[in-house]
């Protein structure tokens, strides 16, 4: 008995007519029953699942039109260029200016993203840090992940001190961000102590990953300020801790110069 013979224009044509189709769609389509024979004419047109609905859509890559973020929408499916919604997640994290939280991605990708994105922290694919109460996910590489965490922390709004007082402006924090590269290691420790207190809570983390420096360096920085316990060149004035308007004041000048 002679093996039926599919023709794989056949299949073109009715994706073309249809743009996107499911599997029973596309054997009802060619007259089988077998998917393996579906399959191999999808590879011989270059074909595309959906990220969307667990892959349960297909089309064809000539009939695709993605947009700047390498994503394409037809009715309810969703299609990336990048493939999968594991892979497409990675990839936008990846080349994102500030990372993106899991409200943010849902919007973007129009489908759940939370399982998938704790997959991909649990594989080291991205990393992630609590801002404000939500996890943010970051390129797992560390000069791109401190790229994006200095972008999202400038667009944080202002906070406030543990006393009330407002933080500075985002332009000013971005300053002391850059300024901290050239500072000596005590003033370092103390300003990212700092930066850490005003960042409130989730601020020892955050500030350790933005500078590249351990937690205990942050944790010692802040406890210092709030001790006041400083030293000035290395030498404490006899009698017990150094005047916290003479150590402010070298801060300033420093910060200044």
């Amino acid at each position: 008995m002679r093996t039926p013979q599919f023709s794989g224009e056949a299949l073109r044509s009715f994706l073309h007519e249809h743009i996107i189709a499911t599997m029973k769609q596309l054997k009802d389509a060619l007259g089988t029953s077998v998917d393996m024979t579906i399959y191999r004419k999808l590879r011989q047109l270059s074909y595309r699942t959906s990220y969307s609905h667990h892959g349960k859509y297909y089309t064809l890559n000539e009939l695709t039109d993605f947009d700047s973020f390498g994503l394409w929408q037809f009715d309810v499916a969703r299609f990336s260029k990048y493939g999968t919604l594991l892979k497409t997640a990675q990839m936008l994290i990846e080349q994102s200016d500030k990372g993106y939280s899991v409200s943010e991605l849902r919007v973007r990708l129009g489908v759940d993203v939370k399982e998938a994105l704790l997959q991909l922290y649990k594989e080291h694919r991205v990393s992630r840090e609590e801002i404000t109460g939500r996890y943010v996910y970051f390129c797992s590489e560390a000069k791109r992940r401190r790229q994006q965490q200095l972008r999202r922390l400038e667009e944080q709004p202002p906070l406030s001190t543990a006393e009330g007082r407002h933080m500075l402006a985002h332009e000013v924090r971005a300053a002391i961000v850059l300024f901290y590269s050239v500072l000596d290691e005590q003033q370092r420790r103390l300003f990212a102590g700092l930066e850490s207190l005003r960042f409130g809570h989730g601020g020892d983390s955050m500030i350790s990953r933005l500078f590249n420096i351990d937690n205990r360096t942050v944790a010692r920085g802040r406890s210092e300020l709030l001790q006041r316990d400083i030293e000035i060149d290395g030498i404490r004035k006899k009698g017990g801790r150094v005047s916290i308007k003479k150590t402010l004041r070298s801060l300033i000048v420093s910060a200044a110069s």
